[in-house]
């Protein structure tokens, strides 16, 4: 019988890409760091008012907290698209959809 040489531990920093990559889902994760980023993004100043909360087939949903912002940032979302392929990757993102907040409705 022979023995298996044995592997020093990796760091799960280190493993964890190959380990995603093997059961398909490396892409999937990748394009969530958009929503997990979002506030090195967007910006502070931005991040107060929108908030990224999924990722549909290739679109960044941003829920947004006033009909101001949303005119807003549909006017910067251009900018916004070229940020997020450069913090995750270009292709992973390739659009962005602004919705509206719903308000919590006191009981």
């Amino acid at each position: 019988m022979r023995r298996r040489k044995k592997k020093g531990f990796q760091s799960l920093n280190n493993a964890l890409p190959a380990v995603l990559a093997r059961i398909g889902l490396k892409g999937k994760v990748q394009v969530y760091r958009a929503v997990v980023e979002w506030r090195a993004i967007a910006g502070e100043a931005v991040a107060r008012h929108a908030s990224a909360i999924k990722v549909e087939e290739k679109t960044l949903i941003v829920a947004v907290d006033s009909p101001a912002w949303m005119t807003q940032l549909l006017f910067l979302k251009e900018q916004i698209l070229k940020k997020i392929a450069a913090q995750i990757g270009p292709g992973l993102i390739e659009d962005v959809r602004f919705v509206l907040k719903r308000e919590s409705l006191p009981t």
